[in-house]
């Protein structure tokens, strides 16, 4: 940027600063003709004094200018158009979405002796637009069966689990489930469970073979994508977990298969271990299930 000099201020009864007077042009003309070099300041070369008072100077303008932009500081979600897909009620053959129709009705057998040991029946929240699971210190089970088949060799599932947690001590070192697909049979840990513990969520086969799905907070929210193949056969029994659209385990062969009799069956809600003394809650606000990512909206959050 060039500036603008003055060799002299103006003096008060002086010439104008638009152009030089009569006498310093004689100077300037007697200095040439003596064969000086002159260099002749800007506002000569150009013929125009300061710039006037109602216009800032070049920089200052500059900074105007630039503070007049709005200056973008967030980041760009590479996921915002899936999630907002996702996010869309599911429906086709096969598919079962919480989110059309009456929330309560997508479940069954709430209160069961199965479902319910020390815990509260699950409720209705929200409007009626989620159900909440909840636990007091000693309790072991707040739990709901979703409205959906058992599930066979050589079937597939793909879930989208969006549920809330509250004060769940997530820190403890024993086990709360969140998730699970159980077996026909009841004795035994389930053979595809998602378990809280450690600061973690974390995939688990039949209580063994964690996979580690990231931290957990106390009060975190679990998005959470599930691809599961049924097979008692360890080779072909596959899951796929993304967390909040981010691949966490993908291609998994369970070591006990994901079947361990003749099938399994969905249940959502806490069921944890009932040495732990602290009150805890999760809600579920939406449950999705279908034959394929793309049934459930969720192909663009499901990348490999």
């Amino acid at each position: 940027m060039t500036s603008v000099v003055r060799d002299h201020p103006p003096s008060p009864g002086g010439p104008p600063p638009g152009g030089p007077g009569p006498s310093r042009l004689r100077l300037i003309l007697a200095a040439v003709l003596a064969g000086a070099v002159i260099v002749l300041p800007l506002v000569l070369l150009s013929g125009k004094g300061s710039p006037s008072s109602d216009a800032p100077p070049l920089a200052t303008a500059t900074a105007a200018s630039a503070a007049a932009t709005p200056t973008r500081t967030g980041t760009v979600d590479p996921l915002a158009a899936a999630k907002a897909l996702a996010a869309k009620p599911a429906t086709g053959p096969g598919v079962f979405d919480t989110s059309v129709g009456d929330f309560a009705s997508h479940f069954v057998g709430n209160g069961n002796s199965g479902q319910v040991d020390g815990g509260a029946v699950p409720q209705l929240t929200n409007g009626g637009k989620a159900l909440t699971f909840a636990i007091p210190g000693g309790g072991e089970r707040s739990e709901s069966v979703p409205r959906l088949p058992e599930y066979r060799e050589g079937d597939d599932i793909w879930v989208h689990d969006v549920s809330a947690l509250h004060d769940l001590p997530t820190g403890t070192g024993t086990w709360q489930l969140v998730l699970q697909w159980h077996q026909n049979g009841n004795n035994g840990s389930p053979p595809v469970a998602l378990q809280a513990g450690g600061g973690r969520l974390r995939l688990a086969n039949v209580g063994t073979d964690f996979q580690d799905l990231g931290a957990l907070g106390p009060d975190d929210t679990v998005d959470v994508v599930l691809h599961i193949h049924f097979s008692r056969d360890p080779g072909a029994a596959e899951v796929d977990v993304w967390r909040d659209g981010l691949p966490k385990v993908t291609n998994h062969h369970p070591p006990r298969g994901t079947l361990l009799d003749d099938g399994d069956y969905m249940k959502i809600g806490l069921y944890r271990d009932p040495s732990i003394t602290q009150d805890s809650s999760m809600t579920t606000t939406r449950l999705v299930v279908g034959p394929t990512a793309a049934a459930i909206n969720a192909a663009g959050i499901t990348p490999r």
